[in-house]
């Protein structure tokens, strides 16, 4: 059955994940390990090489965002496939809303 997700602003805490990162968790996915969040990075916060089994799109909200070789900038969307595994780099402070299908596996823990 399908229930309709609300999350009005002022519900919408936020908790640090890695030094300088924090998520919003606004929807866990059912039936897996789907999330969709919205993520803030401090400038030079680095988000280490990881994979999205399900894939991940991301828009930038604010901010100039490194994901791999691309550089987003505010308006950006990003969609990227399964395996393709890639690190983030906040060039500045940076607010993005990400769907992660599949969920997350961190490669490099370090």
């Amino acid at each position: 059955m399908n229930t309709t997700t609300f999350r009005p602003q002022q519900d919408q805490s936020f908790e640090t994940v890695a030094p300088g990162i924090q998520f919003s968790f606004l929807r866990r996915h059912d039936g897996g390990n789907g999330l969709t969040v919205l993520v803030r990075m401090e400038k030079g916060a680095h988000a280490r090489r990881h994979d999205h089994p399900g894939g991940e799109e991301t828009y930038l909200v604010s901010g100039r965002l490194r994901i791999g070789e691309r550089v987003l900038s505010p308006g950006d969307y990003l969609w990227t496939a399964p395996g393709e595994r890639h690190d983030g780099y906040a060039e500045e402070e940076s607010v993005f809303f990400v769907v992660l299908p599949g969920g997350l596996d961190v490669i490099d823990a370090r």
